[in-house]
C-alpha cells in the first residue's frame, strides 16, 4: 500500500494519492470485509507518522483472497489514473517493494508482469476501438503520399493517389467524397478530408478499398522503378493502426505486383547478369531469342518485346498485352522454364553462380513474389549443378 501511495504521489502528489487509495479500498470493503482492517490516512495535518495501518487480524486471512483484492486495488487504481498511469505504473509498483515481496505477492495469486500486459492490452483494444475508419484512411492517405514524395516527389505523390481514388470511385463510392489539396498552395491545415459517411460502413468495406489503393501505390512506383515498401509503409503506423488495419481485413502481404511488372523486373534482372558476361545489346538480343524460343509454349510471351536504350537503363521492355490475365500458374512456369534455358545455354561457372547474382540484381519485393508463386530458385540451381556433374 505505502509503495502505491508513493507512485502515485509521484505523478499528483501525496494527499491526492492517499485519497484516491482510501476511497478504493472503501468501494471494496463490501466484497472483501477484511479490508476493514486497512486504514490510510492522512498525515499532512497530524502527528501521525504511519500513512497505513494494518491490524493484525489480516494475517488470519487466506492469503489467496488478500491476493484477489490486492489485484482488484492496483486494477482501479491504474483506471482511475487513467492516461496519468502510463506503460510502467506497474512495473514502478514492483521496483518499488523489492523482489522478495514481489515472490510473496505471486504465491499471493498477484503477477505484477502479467497485470502490466493485461492492462496494457486492455488499454489498447479501448484506443483500437475509438479509431474510426475515417481516421484510418486519412492515415493510409497520408502515409502513402510521404512515401511517395521521399522516392520521387511530392508532386508525382499528389497526382499519383489522386488519380488512384478516382480510379476506384465507381467501385467504392465513399472514394467520391475524399477531398485533397496541397497544402503548399493553400496553406491549409486538412490535406485530406475523407466524407464522415465513411465512419457508417462496415469497416470490411473500407478495408477493401485501401488495400486497393496500396496495390496501386505499389504499381506505379514500381513501373518507375522505385516499389512502395511494405515494411516502411508499416513502420510509418502506430501499433493502434496496425491492428485497426488488421481488424478491417486489409492484407499488407498482398500480391503487390501484377504479372506485366514481374516480367519486367525479371526480365531486366536476367539482362543485367547476362551483360556481365557480355555486352548490354547482346544481352538485350539473347533475352529476345530466348523468350522466342519458349513462345511456342506460353504463348502470351510473343508480346513481350525487349529494345536496348542509349541510357541509364538497361533496356527498355514493352509488353503489348494484359498479362494480369494470365493464370499465377502459368506465369510461374513460363519464369521457371526461361531461366533454365538460359542457365542451360550458359554452362561453365557463369551458370553455376547465375542464380545467386539473378537474385542480387531482381527487385527484393519481387523475388519474394516471385517465390511465393511457386519458382523454386533452389531447385534450379541444384539441378543445373546436378546436370554440371554429370
Amino acid at each position: 500500500m505505502k509503495s502505491i501511495v508513493e507512485v502515485i504521489g509521484r505523478r499528483s502528489s501525496e494527499d491526492y494519492a492517499l485519497v484516491m487509495l482510501g476511497n478504493t479500498i472503501k468501494k471494496l470493503q463490501e466484497r472483501h470485509y477484511f479490508l476493514r482492517f486497512l486504514q490510510i490516512k492522512n498525515t499532512r495535518y497530524s502527528e501521525i507518522k504511519n500513512v497505513v495501518t494494518i491490524d493484525s487480524s489480516i494475517n488470519e486471512i487466506d492469503s489467496e483472497d488478500l491476493g484477489k483484492a490486492m489485484q482488484e486495488i492496483i486494477g482501479m487504481v491504474v483506471t482511475a489514473m487513467g492516461k496519468d498511469a502510463g506503460f510502467f505504473f506497474v512495473k514502478e509498483i514492483k521496483n518499488k517493494i523489492g523482489p522478495n515481496y514481489e515472490i510473496a505477492l505471486r504465491n499471493m495469486g498477484v503477477d505484477l508482469d502479467v497485470m502490466q500486459f493485461s492492462f496494457e492490452v486492455d488499454k489498447k483494444q479501448t484506443r483500437t476501438l475509438t479509431i474510426e475508419n475515417s481516421d484510418v484512411f486519412r492515415l493510409v492517405l497520408k502515409t502513402l503520399i510521404a512515401l511517395i514524395e521521399k522516392e520521387i516527389g511530392r508532386d508525382f505523390a499528389i497526382s499519383t493517389v489522386t488519380k488512384l481514388i478516382e480510379e476506384y470511385a465507381n467501385k467504392y463510392d465513399f472514394l467520391k467524397n475524399i477531398t485533397m489539396v496541397d497544402i503548399r498552395y493553400t496553406l491549409g491545415e486538412n490535406e485530406i478530408n475523407v466524407g464522415q459517411e465513411i465512419d457508417r460502413l462496415e469497416p470490411i468495406h473500407v478495408g477493401k478499398a485501401i488495400e486497393d489503393i496500396i496495390v496501386g501505390v505499389h504499381r506505379s512506383l514500381g513501373e518507375n522503378g522505385k516499389p512502395l515498401h511494405i515494411d516502411e509503409f508499416k513502420r510509418q503506423l502506430t501499433s493502434d493502426y496496425r491492428t485497426k488495419l488488421d481488424e478491417m481485413g486489409v492484407n499488407l502481404k498482398k500480391k503487390q505486383f501484377g504479372n506485366s511488372l514481374v516480367f519486367k523486373y525479371v526480365i531486366k534482372a536476367l539482362i543485367a547478369v547476362i551483360s556481365q558476361a557480355s555486352t548490354q545489346r547482346y544481352a538485350v538480343f539473347a533475352m529476345n531469342s530466348f523468350l522466342k524460343k519458349i513462345d511456342t509454349k506460353y504463348v502470351f510471351l510473343k508480346h513481350i518485346v525487349v529494345n536496348p536504350v542509349e541510357s541509364d537503363e538497361l533496356c527498355d521492355v514493352s509488353i503489348m498485352t494484359n498479362l494480369d490475365e494470365i493464370s499465377e500458374t502459368d506465369v510461374r512456369r513460363a519464369i521457371q522454364k526461361l531461366l533454365e534455358e538460359i542457365i542451360d545455354s550458359l554452362g561453365g561457372k557463369l551458370g553455376q553462380k547465375f542464380i545467386n547474382e539473378f537474385k542480387n540484381s531482381l527487385e527484393k519485393n519481387c523475388l519474394l513474389q516471385i517465390e511465393e508463386m511457386g519458382v523454386n530458385l533452389h531447385m534450379i540451381q541444384l539441378r543445373h549443378e546436378l546436370l554440371g556433374k554429370t
